[in-house]
This record gives structure tokens, C-alpha cells and sequence, in this order.
């Protein structure tokens, strides 16, 4: 089945077998006594999660005893030296847990009960000494220098004591590099310490790829030459679309032709996949655009949608409160641009525009031919959605030359567009809204006039009155263009027939005329 709540892993993990190959040499190098660190890079909700779990996973299958301890800097925000505190509680945790068969990163909140269960432990009197007061004060140990070395230099120790094996892997890493004070630089540290390590090995990731890729590979940085780094990016076309197809119940198969659309508009991301993946199956089947369509509106093109709210999360953190990041987004929202071009769109100075670029990070990127683009495509799309005229935007992406056609004069008009449910469409293609008008559309490819069979116009008739809304067929046609026409001139006979005289002259004089009488 699909899974986007949680990392994946198991029978479900899809691909990445190059690169859980990478990580898998990481813990044959810390087996064979030369601990070798890796980086990956790659954006948000891309799998690197799940990648080491599922390496985890095998090494535990396989026999292996390495404990793999994964943290991210981004459990507790804001990000700052606290983050020690939680490294070493977690470290403990996994570490021990075997030992003394108690959690003590979930003790650690109650320090009274921390301290009462490591001393009643017969597997905590078989540490040392020194290391069982350490721990002992742990909870309530204040976040000093002094407290930050032995925190990293945790992982080497307690694997000493309890002859084992770690992989410590920390993601969103790069955030650390902002904890430097006039006291502590705790990178630096980290290099010196772990340097030293022979029984742990450290794997770091992050989603802000060009601070992450710097920090590893730059001569100014501490880590200079001690990581070795491997991007991590979005499925092939192949392997985007078997995860659609074989991920599906046995009874709700996904059709080549929809997933190879999913597979387009997502640019084979993952957790976007994992996502409409989810969402179509959850209807009954057979499948067709149609219902590809719907999902769209429901989990991208939508406020509320688990895509949507989740862009609008991205968006909020790329531009914060810079009006001129948010109108750089929205720019290359419509497709790649020089600095020149870009500048003049956002009326800005190209010296200001470059340092704008900048402080976006990696949600901007720069092409080989010098051109500015948006880095996610399926982020760029929703970005055009959401900007003013942005409702024709997904008949655009899924739509056919007729709906598209149909929705962007519907737009040039004013009217907010979604595709309707299969469960309340019945006949119509699109809802049309303008603030209190709200419009069925039939959407017709072919010249006039235009034909329909009694029962599909009995339908029509029948899902308007049920919605109270009055509703008109599109004719769109290469020669006319999109022509909107009257029900009420229909010939009803054994085809009901729209001919020339129905034709709509003027759409909301229309609609606001009926809405008056």
C-alpha cells in the first residue's frame, strides 16, 4: 500500500538501490574497524528517512549487530544548543536500552523516576564508574562546553563499554552551523571528536542542499574532505511509475496512461506520488484521467489539500515575511528567466535581485544556459494556481485542448474553476463560480450544432435543479473558438440539438440577468 505519514520501509521501500547500496558500505567499513562518514543531500520528503531506516532494517535482518541511532535537528525548534541534550538522551536510549530494558529518553522528563530506574538496572551496575555518574546527572546537566564534548563524544564511549557498533545519522544537519557563540563552535568540535571514534560512524543529511553540499566540501569548512556526499533526488520516469503500479491494491490497479500523467506532474517526487497514489485508490475503480483529475483538486489544487497546505508550509518558510521573495516565486512560477528579465518582472535592481536569489536557497536553482528556475515543478505549478487568474491552472495541467480552452475564457471572465466530483458531476465537467453565480459546464468539442442523446440531457436537467445553479454547454471549436450556449434553445426531440441561436452572446449579462429575475 501507499504510506505518507510515515518513513518507508520493508516490503514498501521502492528503489534506491544504488544508494542503499552507498549507505550500506558505511556499515561494512565500521564492521571492517575504518569508520568512513557520509553526506546526502536532497530535498524535503525526497526518502532519505527511509533510505537509512531501510538500511537499518536489512543490517538488523542480516545479523548484523550495528544500532543505527537517527535524530533530526528539526524535533525540537527553535534550533539551538539544547540539541545536545536530546543527541545525548537519544544516544543513551538506543545504546542501552537492550542493557537495562527501559527507555531512558522517556525517563528523562521525570528525573526522580531517570534516576531511581538506572540504579535499581543490574545492566547499568556493569558500566564504569565514571560513565554511570555521567549518566546519572544526565537530565539535569546543564548545556555547557563542557557538557557538549562529552555529549558527542557519547556514541564512542557507551559503545566501548557495551562492545557494540553505531551509526549515528543526524538529519537537516546543516541547521547546527548556526549554533556558533562566542564560546562554542560545536562543528569544529564534532570534526575533532569524531575523528577519533573507531566504534561509531556518523551519516549526515539535510534538504538545504547548497549549505549542506558547502559545509562538507569547502576548505573554509570543518568538514572539509571527511564526508562523502551522494544527492539523493527524485524517481527516474521507470521506477516513478512502478511505485504507482505496484503499490496499488490487486483490485484498484492504476492504468498506464494515469500514472504516466501522475508520474509528469509530480516529476517523480516521491511523497507526491505516495500521495496521489493514496488518494486515487481510496476511490472504486476502474481508473481514467477523470479521477486523476479529481484527486488533483482535492490534494493539490485545494486549500485544505494534504499538497496543498503543504506548498503553503513551503511558501511560508522560503519567503517569510519578504515581499520580494514572494514576488520572485511568483515570476518564476511561469517559467525559467534571466537575472535581466527576472529583474524588470519584479521591478528590482539586478545587484538586489541577485542577493534576493540568494536568501531563497535552494528553491531557486540556475540553469546551464544562465536562467533562474523554481527547483520543484509541482511547487511552480501551484504557485500559478494560487496567483490571480490561476483557476484555469488545472484544466491546464490535465485538461484536454477543449477544457483548457473552455476554462481560460471562463477565467479571462472572472470565474473561480474546479473539476466536480465523479459522486456529484454527473454530466457537467467543470463548476464555474463567480461570486454568487455559480455555473454548470458542459464542455463540447465540435462546431455547431451541437447534438446530446435525451437521456445525457435528462442528467444535465437534473443535476442543475439539484444544485440550484444554472448551467450551459461549451462548444469549443478550432475556427469559433469557445462559444457558450443556452439550454433553453434547445430542439427536443430524439436528439436534443443546440443550434446557431442559442449561442450566448455576453456569458454574465447572462447569468446576472437570471439571477435577477
Amino acid at each position: 500500500m501507499f504510506r505518507t505519514s510515515a518513513p518507508v520501509t520493508g516490503p514498501v521501500f521502492h528503489d534506491r538501490a544504488a544508494e542503499a547500496l552507498r549507505v550500506g558500505r558505511v556499515v561494512e567499513a565500521l564492521e571492517e574497524g575504518g569508520p568512513r562518514w557520509l553526506a546526502i543531500v536532497g530535498v524535503r520528503k525526497v526518502g532519505k528517512s527511509s533510505l537509512i531506516l531501510e538500511v537499518a532494517r536489512r543490517s538488523e535482518a542480516s545479523g548484523k549487530s550495528i544500532c543505527f541511532i537517527t535524530l533530526d535537528v528539526f524535533e525540537a525548534l527553535p534550533v539551538s544548543m539544547a540539541f545536545f541534550k536530546q543527541y545525548a538522551l537519544r544516544v543513551a536510549d538506543r545504546l542501552l536500552a537492550s542493557i537495562l530494558g527501559l527507555s531512558l529518553e522517556s525517563l528523562s522528563t521525570h528525573p526522580e523516576s531517570y534516576t531511581q530506574a538506572l540504579a535499581s538496572s543490574p545492566g547499568f551496575a556493569q558500566l564504569p564508574g565514571p560513565l554511570r555518574g555521567e549518566l546519572l546527572r544526565l537530565p539535569t546537566w546543564k548545556v555547557d562546553e563542557g557538557f557538549i564534548r562529552w555529549a558527542i563524544d557519547l556514541p564512542e564511549r557507551l559503545c566501548e563499554a557495551t562492545q557494540q557498533k553505531a551509526v549515528v545519522a543526524i538529519d537537516e544537519f546543516q541547521e547546527l552551523a548556526s549554533l556558533t557563540s562566542a564560546k562554542i563552535d560545536p562543528l569544529p568540535l564534532m570534526r575533532s571528536l569524531w575523528q577519533r571514534h573507531r566504534a561509531a560512524t556518523y551519516i549526515i543529511s539535510g534538504s538545504a542542499r547548497t549549505m549542506l553540499t558547502e559545509l562538507v566540501t569547502s576548505k573554509r569548512s570543518p568538514f572539509f574532505q571527511h564526508f562523502d556526499l551522494m544527492p539523493l533526488g527524485p524517481f527516474k520516469p521507470a521506477d516513478a511509475l512502478s511505485l504507482l503500479s505496484q503499490f496499488a491494491p490487486r483490485d484498484r490497479k492504476i492504468p498506464k496512461v494515469v500514472a504516466e500523467l501522475a508520474v509528469k506532474l509530480t516529476a517523480g517526487h516521491p511523497f507526491y506520488l505516495q500521495v496521489l497514489g493514496e488518494s486515487l485508490v481510496e476511490r472504486e475503480p476502474p481508473y481514467d484521467e477523470d479521477d486523476l483529475k479529481e484527486v488533483l483538486q482535492t490534494v493539490l489544487f485545494s486549500k485544505s489539500g494534504r499538497l496543498g497546505l503543504y506548498f503553503q508550509n513551503e511558501f511560508a518558510r522560503i519567503v517569510g515575511k519578504s515581499t520580494q521573495m514572494a514576488a520572485t516565486l511568483a515570476a518564476l512560477a511561469s517559467g525559467p528567466l534571466r537575472l535581466s528579465a527576472l529583474a524588470k518582472v519584479i521591478a528590482s535592481p539586478s545587484g538586489a535581485t541577485v542577493r534576493t536569489l540568494e536568501r531563497m536557497g535552494d528553491a531557486v536553482e540556475k540553469r546551464d544556459d544562465g536562467q533562474y528556475q523554481l527547483s520543484d515543478p509541482t511547487f511552480a505549478i501551484w504557485l500559478t494556481w494560487r496567483a490571480p487568474g490561476g483557476a484555469v491552472v488545472p484544466m491546464k495541467v490535465v485538461g484536454d485542448e477543449a477544457e483548457v480552452a473552455a476554462a481560460q475564457h471562463l477565467s479571462d471572465l472572472g470565474f473561480d474553476l474546479v473539476y466536480q466530483s465523479k459522486a456529484s458531476r454527473g454530466a457537467f465537467d467543470l463548476l464555474a463560480t463567480r461570486g454568487a453565480l455559480q455555473l454548470g459546464v458542459q464542455v463540447k468539442r465540435t462546431k455547431l450544432p451541437v447534438k446530446f442523446a435525451a437521456t445525457a440531457w435528462k442528467r444535465m436537467e437534473a443535476e442543475a435543479q439539484r444544485f440550484g445553479s444554472r448551467w450551459a454547454i461549451a462548444a469549443v471549436d478550432a475556427a469559433q473558438g469557445v462559444r457558450f450556449l443556452d439550454p433553453e434553445f434547445a430542439r427536443k426531440r430524439k436528439q436534443h440539438t443546440l443550434p446557431e441561436g442559442s449561442v450566448i452572446p455576453n456569458l454574465l449579462l447572462w447569468l446576472e440577468t437570471d439571477l435577477h429575475k
